[in-house]
């Protein structure tokens, strides 16, 4: 698919930026999954970070979500590290699968203390799962991000 356009990723969580390579999960710090980033969250609500369809909202994995955009580009946003393990303890999703959203809509809430209390750790990482179709740069200046506000990706 033949697309010209830079499209920019914003922040789905308010949080700290961290590379991809420093986040503690070996799936996704060695890219295994696609290549992104990780936030370390200061709250507990995942908005959209760009207008997309929802392909991936399961009611028995809710603190994990897929996302298209319309030039094809799929988004991975996975809340916690082994978080599988609370079977949805402390999760709750706010979108089915095919919903169109635009960037900022709330798509799920989760509590942190739940997963601390758990023993895991809380990081959000943001994928691009099917990398190889598009040219992505990660980073970003601002350490501290704004959910909905500050860009995290550009894919192109």
């Amino acid at each position: 698919m033949f697309w010209n356009k830079k499209r920019e990723i914003y922040a789905p969580v308010e949080g700290r930026f961290v590379d991809l390579t420093e986040v503690e999960d070996e799936v996704f710090s060695s890219g295994m999954m696609g290549q992104g980033c990780g936030i370390i969250p200061t709250g507990g609500t995942i908005v959209a970070p760009v207008d997309a369809e929802i392909i991936s909202a399961s009611p028995n994995m809710r603190h994990a979500m897929g996302l298209r955009l319309k030039n094809g580009c799929e988004l991975l946003i996975h809340v916690g590290i082994d978080t599988v393990s609370l079977k949805n303890q402390g999760f709750s999703t706010l979108v089915s699968e095919g919903d169109q959203v635009k960037k900022g809509t709330e798509l799920l809430k989760f509590d942190p203390q739940i997963i601390k209390e758990a023993g895991l750790k809380d990081t959000v990482m943001v994928i691009v799962t099917n990398t190889k179709s598009f040219s992505l740069e990660v980073g970003t200046e601002a350490k501290e991000l704004i959910a909905g506000e500050s860009v995290i990706m550009t894919i192109k």
